[in-house]
């Protein structure tokens, strides 16, 4: 069983991704007694353990906890999850990917002021581009549609890009520091705290792949009002459905063999009778000829399922899943994947 390691500085982040997890039990480290909540996560082709910790705030701690969690636990994939402040583009609920993240504070102070000297941290390659194909793919749409807050503006858009990490909470548009960043990284979509501490202690564990994730909290103009509305509470949420979106991506990528043979079970059960059966096939987009007819039902599922697994015809898995769904809404098996 794969096991991923989901990290936020926030107790409020923490509560947000448990919502998606089941069987949870605390476990606490050996040697300093950090608490890790455990849980598993029925993704579409098996479980995932989730070990979820919290760092609480600067890019030190999270530095410390990062290498610590990463130590104890070896997980194959590690998350940071939680808020952050907007500087460019985005909106309140909106989600950034950070691609790379950029430490505005490290520099050097001279008589002619202070000389920027940043320093970079990097997500895995693999898993920003999964994660950006995911933001623009139907399946986010879909699920962002129901993560409604009548309190801030739809749609949830998705950026993959650079953030900000320092030390410091921006809460002041008019700050000398604001306008460093605004300066100096103009390319910025959102500013924090613990990014460049995570990356930079994963960038130690080369087996481990990696990934910054950030909901957009406030736009530091009206960051009181923001709070007062819930937007730490919405920009939680929907950056932890974003990331469980991302993991069932995932689990497609590391074993869609799984994900076919639960599926020819469940076809098998509810279309004895074949592709023909309720005019599934059709209704998924597929055409007949696609598939020998003259075999038995669970042969032509063996059949159709192969040639979808192999990128042929039309049809999809999730797509067939969809349909599948609106024939038996309160299928167990169906639900599970």
């Amino acid at each position: 069983m794969n096991t991923i390691l989901v990290l936020t500085a926030l107790e409020l982040e923490r509560q947000a991704v448990l919502a998606h997890l089941e069987d949870i039990q605390q476990e606490l480290h050996p040697e300093t007694g950090t608490d890790y909540q455990v849980g598993y996560y029925n993704a579409p082709t098996g479980k995932f353990k989730i070990v979820v910790g919290k760092t609480d705030q600067t890019n030190t701690n999270a530095g410390i906890e990062t290498e610590r969690a990463l130590t104890h636990f070896s997980p194959s994939y590690a998350f940071f999850v939680g808020v952050a402040g907007g500087l460019k583009d985005v909106k309140v609920g909106d989600i950034v990917i950070g691609k790379a993240v950029l430490g505005y504070e490290r520099g050097k102070e001279t008589d002619k002021g202070f000389l920027y000297r940043p320093q970079f941290g990097l997500s895995s390659y693999n898993l920003e581009r999964m994660a950006e194909a995911y933001g623009n793919s139907d399946k986010w749409i879909i699920k962002s549609g129901s993560l409604v807050n009548p309190d801030f503006s739809l749609p949830i858009n998705v950026f993959s890009g650079t953030i900000a990490a320092g030390e410091k909470v921006m809460a002041n548009i008019d700050s000398e520091t604001l306008d460093f960043l605004r300066t100096k990284m103009s390319n910025a979509y959102a500013v924090e705290m613990e990014g460049l501490g995570f990356l930079e202690a994963c960038r130690h564990f080369s087996q481990i792949k990696s990934l910054l994730l950030r909901g957009i909290s406030d736009l530091i103009k009206g960051k009181n009002e923001s709070d007062e509305k819930g937007s730490q509470p919405y920009a939680s949420q929907n950056v932890s459905a974003f990331l469980f979106g991302l993991i069932d991506e995932l689990s497609l990528q590391i074993n869609p063999l799984n994900l076919r043979n639960k599926l020819q079970e469940v076809a098998y059960k509810l279309y004895p009778r074949g592709i023909e059966d309720r005019n599934i096939w059709e209704r998924a987009g597929g055409r007949l000829h696609e598939v020998n007819l003259n075999k038995s039902g669970g042969d032509q599922w063996f059949d159709a399922l192969k040639l979808i697994d192999n990128g042929g015809g039309n049809v999809t898995f999730s797509l067939l899943i969809q349909i599948m769904k609106e024939d038996f809404s309160n299928n167990g098996l169906l639900k599970s994947l």
